[in-house]
């Protein structure tokens, strides 16, 4: 119930930057509880990460792009999540890949 209320939640009382915060904390919560066997691209798992997580010296030269990667992020976790949903209803456990 806790979980659906979360995945529903659209911060209508934030501005943008701030709905764009909220879903990289829920991203990355997701990212965290994520089976890197089930998603089964270690390039994408890096990619995602790199949208989500601030960035260190030497790579934070981006600064001006942060939030689009961070907007183009959120979207495709929650295209991810939808894919591994009917992924999983679709192939039987072992057949698919």
């Amino acid at each position: 119930m806790i979980e659906e209320r979360r995945r529903r939640d659209r911060f209508l009382d934030l501005h943008n930057d701030d709905v764009l915060w909220a879903n990289m904390i829920r991203s990355h919560q997701d990212l965290l509880m994520l089976d890197r066997n089930v998603v089964n691209d270690e390039v994408l798992f890096d990619l995602l990460k790199m949208g989500i997580l601030d960035w260190e010296s030497p790579n934070e030269r981006l600064n001006q792009t942060t939030q689009a990667m961070r907007h183009a992020t959120a979207i495709n976790m929650r295209m991810l999540a939808k894919h591994l949903s009917l992924e999983a209803k679709v192939c039987p456990v072992l057949l698919c890949n």
